[in-house]
């Protein structure tokens, strides 16, 4: 099985995004993406340049996919798409972290950030459980107590599936946080496995200061055949392949 995952930047790099997918599709099972635009969304200031029907776009691009959108607020979320010859046992989406939680935190602009949800799609064969993550942003991407409770209930949640489970997404977590040395005590951490030096790219101004957000962990009992982050300038975060056995 071949995973993919990328924060798709809301389509701000669409016509490359669209040629990215398009070309993996071909050997690609699934795709895991942060940061879908799925219609109008409660501050249309903020994404003027994104793509507003990613979601319904990327569907029209993966027609023996089928796609799942799980909603953080209006408008916008988290998106898996799994090829149609997988059979789904389950299909989920838990909030990781309320609007209330993080009510006290603000934004440059004085808003608030979004909810953080966690998709989970359970497979049949092999009994699998893929985890789609996007942690809440901020703070230098270092530990705080909003994202130490995140990661006790997205472990909460984990620690509960008996399945095998990959676990990615974009983090928004510096490679040596507590918080990722905490899901490395239970999944392996492919981004630390392979001394991997970054998942951002120059489209993110603090690429050089902030090298990492995005991860891909993993259950003992997986057996990787290829892990790589790739270089495609797709958005201002790279992608994550992951391949099992």
């Amino acid at each position: 099985m071949k995973i993919i995952s990328l924060n798709t930047w809301g389509g701000t790099i669409y016509e490359p995004l669209k040629n990215f997918i398009e070309n993996n599709s071909k050997n690609t099972d699934v795709f895991c993406f942060q940061e879908i635009r799925n219609g109008t969304v409660l501050n249309q200031s903020e994404c003027e340049k994104e793509e507003r029907e990613l979601f319904t776009k990327i569907k029209e691009i993966l027609p023996d996919f089928t796609g799942y959108f799980s909603k953080q607020v209006e408008g916008v979320g988290t998106a898996t798409f799994l090829k149609n010859n997988i059979k789904i046992e389950n299909l989920d989406s838990f909030e990781v972290l309320s609007a209330e939680d993080i009510s006290h935190i603000k934004r440059p602009d004085g808003s608030s950030y979004y909810p953080r949800i966690m998709q989970k799609i359970s497979i049949q064969n092999p009994k699998l459980t893929i985890y789609n993550f996007h942690g809440i942003p901020g703070n230098k991407k270092q530990d705080t107590k909003e994202r130490d409770l995140q990661t006790n209930r997205l472990l909460e949640i984990i620690n509960n599936d008996s399945n095998s489970k990959i676990l990615v997404g974009d983090f928004n977590l510096g490679l040596n946080t507590e918080s990722v040395n905490k899901i490395g005590k239970v999944l392996r951490n492919l981004i630390k496995e392979g001394n991997f030096k970054t998942t951002r790219n120059h489209h993110y101004s603090l690429y050089k200061e902030l090298p990492f957000a995005d991860f891909a962990f993993v259950s003992n009992d997986i057996l990787v055949s290829k892990f790589n982050v790739l270089e495609d300038e797709i958005s201002d975060h790279l992608a994550l392949s992951l391949e099992t056995i």
